[in-house]
């Protein structure tokens, strides 16, 4: 198994705010973890890639143990992370942005990263001199999402990617997540907007008060009518 998630418990302080989750991913597979806000989400992705620390369970990226690592490491084994809220560095340059995605590496496998950033989202290149504060919040997320690719990751985890986008914006980025997706890379998205992640996604699970309630084909989960309106809203 790609990433595989085995019955992990994470607390914040004293309140624990995930209970046994369980998930697992192939490699070049898409899926989406779906569930209302404040349901774990967020929680999960964070416990895989360090910034969370689970109190019980483990964590496997490639049969590698990761759970306990720091953030750092996990992204230099090849697990990128897109946050919730666009984190951005407002007063640089969109391509002094993405030069901080990059790892340490040759000159010519930075320009090789870059360009290969820029063919996936190429209003990038024609935006590389703004500064990304002037930004829309479609183009942050596209900004962000480009960054993490700098660092050349295997998986990729997005946390709501379309949190705070309008509809026509969220479609925009659903086109770009499918070139990813077209592409092969492993991603893990964490969304409530759950008709917008099953369009894109090959599985889904769905947590519920921390727990994983449901996991499964995304047409099975369609035809669930009960789930999708008891948990997802929809």
């Amino acid at each position: 198994m790609f990433l595989e998630v085995k019955a992990i418990d994470t607390f914040y302080g004293i309140f624990q705010a995930i209970f046994q989750v369980s998930l697992d991913l192939d490699q070049g597979e898409v899926v989406s973890l779906l569930g209302r806000n404040g349901a774990g989400k967020s929680t999960t992705l964070k416990s895989i890639v360090g910034l969370c620390r689970p109190s019980a369970g483990s964590v496997r990226f490639k049969g590698e143990e990761i759970c306990g690592r720091k953030p750092f490491q996990i992204a230099r084994m090849g697990i990128g992370f897109v946050p919730e809220n666009r984190w951005i560095f407002s007063e640089l340059t969109v391509k002094e942005n993405l030069d901080l995605g990059l790892r340490k590496r040759e000159r010519q496998s930075m320009t090789d990263a870059l360009e290969k950033v820029y063919g996936l989202f190429p209003k990038l290149k024609t935006m590389e001199t703004r500064v990304a504060g002037t930004l829309s919040g479609g183009e942050q997320q596209m900004l962000t999402v480009g960054r993490t690719l700098m660092g050349s990751p295997e998986c990729v985890l997005l946390d709501e990617p379309t949190a705070g986008l309008a509809p026509i914006v969220a479609q925009l980025l659903g086109d770009q997540i499918r070139r990813l997706k077209d592409e092969q890379y492993t991603l893990l998205m964490a969304e409530q907007n759950a008709l917008f992640a099953m369009d894109i996604s090959d599985r889904a699970y769905v947590i519920d008060k921390g727990a994983i309630v449901y996991e499964g084909r995304v047409d099975d989960l369609k035809q669930n009518r009960d789930m999708m309106r008891q948990y997802l809203g929809v």
